[in-house]
């Protein structure tokens, strides 16, 4: 599993955060280490390794550019950041403007099959300039050459051959992992830039993949195959490392569905869009677990191939599973209540997806990912922020509590 290592840790690298993907539920993960951050730096324990998906490549980015910074400005310097992205940020309103560009784009590949295709229904241009102007790039540089941050990387899905692609910053001193051909993971050393990120977040059919210059390929959304990309990040040498997702780190318990109406297909895709998200997270965490048992019990410490396993603790926020529709609940509220009269009219394609979704219980779910609006992304930090002192609350003063290495 993950926690196989070859050697030392890289550049003195001992904490990592991943960050899952999950949209403007982004912000919810912002609120969660915006607010764990603070007790992490204040117990000699800030990270200095991350690795995230989609809206958590993001988070990556935004994080480590802010490391230089005392924590708790650093967090409250990411949030600040969050509170001010739009929807007009992340990509071109569906309505009218984009709509007579994608059949446009449409019919010019039926005509000219030898033409560019369609690959996405949603511009975004806008969330390329975003990146490019509201990360702080030169300062995440400056961060990874002064040693403030060890690594930092981006998981995205290589078009060409389904493979998950790691595009990496750092480490300085130290060889990149091997690939994994187990779990179909390649590293590349790269210094980063939008376009990276830009690719990490490129949900399929709604957001065109990426074509990155450098590695002569097109890249889409990391969460395809790895929305949580913990081995990387432990494979990068961090030997404590804080998983941060918007799903819960376990699977709802047994319940019987009887009397319950015939799930609608939105309901059977929010099911599979739950499944892409959580479950591989949820068994790369238990199997680390597992390891971890097995070194503390006094096992070999040797995989077959004479790999030396290490006991990794780990850090998960998040939503418990009685939790785990929550965002959905706080989206389907922020459309319902801000988005009457003028405020409707004025954003045609919300009021347009919310109506094609109809009033099912999947509805605030699907919306959630999307919905790029002041009001939820308030929500959503709020959340994380809540979910994460509970977390610190269950470890009291005691620094060790907030870490596990078992296989719960």
């Amino acid at each position: 599993m993950s926690d196989e290592n070859s050697g030392n840790p890289p550049g003195g690298a001992s904490v990592g955060v991943v960050l899952a993907g999950g949209g403007a539920r982004g912000a919810y993960e912002a609120g969660m280490l915006a607010t764990l951050l603070p007790k992490l730096a204040e117990y000699q324990q800030r990270p200095d390794v991350f690795v995230g998906t989609s809206a958590g490549a993001l988070n990556a980015v935004l994080f480590a550019s802010l490391a230089h910074l005392p924590a708790q400005q650093a967090a409250d310097e990411a949030l600040k950041a969050w509170r001010g992205i739009t929807k007009d940020q992340v990509f071109t309103a569906f309505l009218p403007r984009a709509v007579p560009v994608v059949l446009r784009q449409y019919l010019t590949g039926l005509l000219n099959p030898a033409g560019p295709p369609l690959s996405g229904l949603l511009d975004t241009g806008p969330l390329r300039e975003t990146l490019r102007k509201k990360l702080g790039w030169h300062q995440l540089h400056s961060n990874m050459l002064n040693g403030t941050v060890q690594a930092v990387a981006v998981a995205t899905t290589a078009c060409h051959s389904g493979r998950t692609e790691i595009f990496t910053e750092g480490p300085l001193t130290a060889a990149l992992p091997e690939s994994d051909a187990d779990r179909a993971v390649d590293y590349t050393r790269t210094v980063l830039n939008e376009e990276h990120v830009l690719a990490s977040a490129a949900i399929p059919v709604a957001f065109p993949p990426v074509h990155i210059e450098g590695a002569d390929g097109w890249y889409m959304d990391g969460g395809v195959r790895l929305n949580a990309p913990i081995k990387p990040a432990i494979s990068l040498g961090v030997r404590r490392v804080v998983i941060i997702a918007a799903t819960p780190l376990r699977y709802l318990p047994r319940t019987h569905g009887r009397g319950e109406s015939a799930p609608s297909v939105l309901d059977v895709f929010a099911q599979v869009m739950n499944g892409v998200l959580g479950d591989r997270m949820i068994e790369d965490t238990r199997t680390l677990g597992k390891v971890d048992e097995l070194v503390k019990s006094g096992g070999t410490g040797v995989s077959p191939r004479g790999r030396h396993y290490e006991v990794v603790e780990y850090l998960f926020g998040g939503p418990s599973p009685g939790q785990s529709g929550q965002l959905g609940e706080r989206a389907a509220y922020v459309l319902d209540t801000y988005f009457r009269g003028t405020r409707r009219l004025t954003n045609l394609d919300l009021t347009l997806l919310a109506f094609l979704l109809g009033p099912g219980r999947s509805r605030g779910e699907l919306l959630s990912y999307l919905l790029f609006e002041p009001e939820f992304i308030d929500e959503a930090i709020e959340l994380g922020r809540r979910d994460a002192q509970l977390v610190l609350d269950a470890a009291g003063d005691d620094p060790d509590k907030l870490w596990r290495s078992d296989a719960y």
